[in-house]
């Protein structure tokens, strides 16, 4: 389905890519290739150093902001990551592609989420981040999963026990498991379920061009063929 509004065009702008999904969907594999792909390329990975838009890194194994809450409330961490944007956008040049893996929904509203915001809070976050956006029009690959458990116990049969045991501990501190006495594989597995809830939820309120391909495609090349020609086509509003 593709649904087509006006956009500004006049003002040039930075040039943003966002790959994003759930955990293990392979968004730094596809932005790896659109950074190899494209010379004039930026990518920044979820865990990079220097990365402009990050309020706080992602533990050693890059799953879970573990202690984010014993920096942050979710009003807090909420006016950090747009301020992060806003300086971000007003120095970022025009002449790059900038590619970010896991944002913008992964590294700002998947923590807000931990932090048991609110849904009303999520929402507004998610309108006033894409008020910031406007006039850049960034484009949004989503990768869209449609069993979140299934998923999820595949990558932790692939990564193994050690990983699988991480991901349990680190789900464990976090106040939205903590609000509701939650622990262990069933707490994870609620909370991996409405977390892809949450996600669907937000890219169907993206207002900006966007391209959904599966989490587990039949073929992953084929999947990151598809991924380049979009973003080598020329820029529109289409929402694939």
């Amino acid at each position: 389905m593709i649904s087509t509004t006006s956009m500004p065009t006049s003002i040039p702008h930075p040039n943003i890519l966002f790959i994003d999904g759930l955990p293990g969907s392979g968004k730094s594999t596809a932005a790896k290739a659109v950074g190899d792909f494209l010379s004039n390329s930026r990518v920044f990975a979820e865990t990079a150093q220097d990365h402009p838009l990050l309020v706080g890194a992602p533990d050693r194994m890059g799953a879970a902001f573990a202690d984010i809450h014993e920096i942050h409330s979710t009003d807090s961490f909420a006016a950090a990551a747009l301020d992060r944007l806003e300086s971000f956008l007003e120095s970022a040049g025009c002449d790059v592609l900038y590619v970010f893996e896991s944002h913008p929904i992964q590294s700002t509203v998947r923590v807000l989420f931990q932090l048991d915001a609110p849904q009303a809070t999520i929402l507004q976050f998610w309108s006033d981040l894409q008020d910031r956006l406007a006039l850049v029009q960034p484009r949004l690959v989503y990768f869209q999963e449609s069993n979140p458990l299934q998923a999820i116990r595949e990558i932790n049969r692939l990564r193994g026990p050690a990983w699988e045991s991480y991901l349990i501990e680190s789900f464990k501190h976090t106040p939205w498991m903590q609000a509701r006495a939650l622990s262990g594989v069933e707490g994870a597995d609620r909370m991996i379920v409405a977390y892809a809830e949450l996600v669907d939820q937000l890219a169907g309120l993206w207002r900006f061009p966007m391209l959904k391909l599966p989490a587990r495609p039949e073929s992953y090349q084929a999947r990151t063929d598809a991924l380049t020609r979009w973003v080598m086509a020329p820029a529109s509003s289409d929402r694939q």
